[in-house]
């Protein structure tokens, strides 16, 4: 016998409270917070529960809500059941939940209520009222029972009429339609039966006489069962069963009545997109709102991450089916719910947190999910998006190379500069720094194959013909970062290095003595070629060793820096720098020399002016590269015990950046040319150069006594031939360079 039940549903209203001082109109933040709890949707029925076939749901939303005042009656709201906030003074109320019209009797018209009296809201809480709704009308269905004899053989055509008052229903003879009628309402049943045999039609009205449970109640359902009984022809019917019951919502409603599962994302955006960069660690999971056990889950995948191409393209992968389970999970290196589960989820973002572009080009990875439980699938609403999509793009970090950081032989790049949410750390331990060789990117290395920011070239600064570079960082062996340059220095010589540029020019003549009558020129030496040098690097003290405050003789005459032809490292000419005994403005004589007004001979870059017994002196000329060492050949006749020294400046702007001096270990005289070196030693941070200043010292000494001098000593200058002139210790210098190893 067809089993037909009583549809009893509960609607679950959140209902939250909360106010402010009874006195005070509520705020927007004070009264009913009524919201639908996931998976309450529940079935209407169009017939009887049992003919629940294609029911259509409602949800709490659906209801009509009224909130009235406890003790006066008043209304506070009346409305739908809404997710916002419903204001209301504190105070107690009445809260009723209705669905339906409760007709005085009509065919499949339930008729839904709930109640909850006496609910208080107090100034400043919230309260939540949890509202239980049932069928509030009366149920009534025929089943027609051909177990032993059949209605067709004796009816053409058969129905029941309910009447409730002067209101009449049909039931046909399908019985996929029930009466509702309002509780405890008076109800008459009618049998109407046209026979075969003469057509006519036959009513009874049946006797209910002997159930008890009439009228109904809220909730209650008659069920009736009709069977023919032959032997009784004038009246063919008999009623075999009647039945009222009443049951919970869990014992009637079969599963498949339950609202179907859900998915909700978290990391996601309305458009179930999570858009993230490459290294990033954000939060991604699928969560599955279940009424009932997990049953399935169907996923398919679209990835273009090339890590993932196990997972074959638009493949239905079943969580039911063992081998697909297993697949899933291996390429994804995740966990995927059991069957059976009744709280399950899929956590993505460990597999978020792997995916990769594409080179740097962004990658779209998408996932559709499907799930069963309540014997339904979550993809019976068409209308809602169950494709997931995971959208990696490049991770965005630059890296920059300084000009301070670019020598002659050698650059270091910037340490990389992540920027937004990319994982540092992660990018950096899977890094390489790169420049363009002109055919190839070339990994950065030291000379002693040391990889890092640092690009250190073997060819001699000099050889490196490329002085611009592209440079960039390279993750994963992958994702480039935008590219910059990197631009060497060019490694400068100073001019005249070899001494092989001199000027003489001729500055005057006197008659001398002893051969009064004898005319004697004398000469300066420039120490550059002044018919092709226009910007003038080197100056000497010579001005000073000139000036005298009597009469001009030899020894006022003679200069103290000048070339020499005869000694020299290589080439044809050599500078000789001695320490003067004459000039200054003293009185200066062949016989005379004056301690006080001695000074060292000196040749040095920059520009040199005597005037009124004061030297006027600007060091240093433009420089643009930084040598890390200086160079030079010297010869050493010192006078007793006397030392030269030799200074190197580097400078940005007027700042140092780097010096250096060279006094030799006391000499003596030697025929044998020697090699000096000063190592120019930078700081960590070095800044660029600007500027460069050099200079050449015959003695450190800055007081002299008379014996530090050869008084009136012979001396061959070049042009001016033989000469005479105090001159203290000699220093010769050839075959300057800076040496580039940085």
């Amino acid at each position: 016998m067809k089993y037909v039940n009583y549809l009893c549903v509960w609607c679950l209203a959140m209902v939250l409270f909360a106010c402010q001082e009874e006195s005070l109109e509520q705020s927007g933040k004070t009264g009913f917070l009524v919201s639908l709890t996931e998976g309450t949707e529940v079935a209407v029925s169009r017939a009887t529960p049992g003919e629940l076939k294609e029911s259509l749901p409602i949800e709490a939303k659906d209801f009509d809500l009224t909130i009235t005042g406890s003790s006066t009656g008043e209304t506070a709201y009346s409305g739908k059941v809404s997710e916002g906030l419903i204001p209301v003074k504190a105070g107690v109320y009445n809260l009723t939940a209705t669905y339906g019209e409760n007709p005085a009797l009509a065919l499949d018209a339930p008729y839904f209520k709930g109640e909850v009296e006496k609910a208080i809201v107090k100034g400043g809480e919230t309260t939540s009222v949890e509202i239980p709704c049932k069928v509030a009308n009366s149920l009534l269905s025929v089943t027609f029972d051909n177990s032993k004899e059949s209605f067709e053989d004796i009816y053409s055509d058969y129905s029941v009429e309910v009447k409730v008052g002067e209101e009449s229903v049909t039931l046909k003879k399908d019985g996929k339609e029930s009466a509702y009628f309002r509780a405890d309402s008076g109800i008459e049943v009618i049998f109407h039966g046209t026979l075969k045999e003469d057509e006519g039609v036959k009513t009874v009205s049946l006797d209910l006489s002997g159930i008890k449970e009439l009228p109904l109640q809220a909730g209650d359902h008659l069920k009736l069962t009709l069977m023919p009984e032959l032997d009784k022809y004038d009246i063919p019917l008999s009623v075999t069963a009647a039945e009222v019951v009443t049951v919970t919502l869990e014992e009637t409603i079969p599963l498949s009545w339950l609202p179907k599962p859900k998915v909700s994302a978290e990391g996601f955006d309305e458009n179930n997109t999570l858009t993230f960069v490459e290294t990033e660690t954000k939060t991604a999971r699928l969560n599955l709102g279940l009424s009932s056990a997990l049953q399935d889950m169907k996923l398919k995948f679209n990835f273009e991450d090339e890590q993932f191409s196990s997972l074959q393209k638009d493949k239905e992968y079943l969580l039911s089916n063992a081998e697909d389970k297993a697949a899933v999970e291996a390429a994804l290196g995740i966990t995927l719910p059991e069957i059976g589960a009744t709280e399950a989820g899929i956590d993505l973002s460990g597999v978020m947190s792997r995916m990769q572009t594409n080179a740097g080009a962004t990658v779209n990875n998408t996932i559709e999910v499907d799930v069963k439980a309540n014997d339904r699938w979550s993809s019976e609403d068409e209308n809602v998006n169950r494709v997931y999509k995971l959208v990696c793009n490049k991770p965005e970090f630059s890296v920059n190379v300084k000009p301070e950081n670019c020598w002659s032989r050698e650059f270091t790049v910037d340490e990389i500069q992540i920027s937004g949410n990319a994982d540092a750390e992660k990018i950096k331990a899977d890094l390489v720094y790169q420049y363009f060789d002109g055919a190839n990117w070339v990994n950065c290395t030291t000379r002693d194959n040391v990889g890092g920011r640092t690009q250190q070239f073997v060819e001699t600064a000099e050889d490196i013909a490329t002085k611009t570079y592209k440079v960039r960082a390279l993750y994963r062996g992958a994702v480039a970062s935008e590219e910059v340059e990197a631009v060497l220095e060019t490694p400068e010589q100073l001019p005249n290095s070899g001494m092989e540029e001199w000027t003489p020019v001729q500055l005057g003549s006197f008659l001398g003595i002893p051969n009064f009558w004898n005319r004697y020129y004398y000469y300066d030496f420039l120490p550059y070629n002044s018919n092709v040098d226009t910007d003038i690097w080197w100056a000497t003290n010579n001005e000073r060793s000139r000036d005298y405050s009597v009469s001009r003789v030899k020894v006022t005459s003679a200069p103290c820096v000048s070339y020499n032809e005869s000694f020299r490292h290589e080439g044809t000419k050599s500078v000789l720098i001695y320490t003067s005994g004459h000039g200054g403005g003293y009185a200066s004589t062949s016989e005379f020399l004056y301690p006080a007004g001695a000074f060292a001979g000196s040749l040095f870059i920059g520009t040199y002016r005597w005037a009124e017994d004061s030297e006027e002196i600007s060091t240093g000329h433009d420089f643009f590269s930084r040598p890390s060492s200086f160079e030079f050949w010297y010869k050493y006749i010192p006078k007793n015990d006397d030392q030269f020294k030799v200074y190197v400046e580097l400078r940005n702007g007027s700042e140092i950046i780097s010096s250096g001096e060279f006094i030799p270990e006391m000499s003596s005289l030697s025929t044998d040319w020697v090699k000096g070196t000063i190592s120019i030693i930078y700081p960590e941070f070095a800044k660029i150069v600007t500027s460069i200043y050099v200079q050449f010292l015959s003695t450190t000494k800055t007081s002299f006594q008379e014996n530090d001098f050869d008084k009136n000593k012979s001396i061959s200058f070049p042009v001016m031939g033989d000469w005479n002139a105090h001159i203290g210790s000699m220093l010769y210098i050839d075959d300057i360079s800076l040496v580039y190893d940085k």
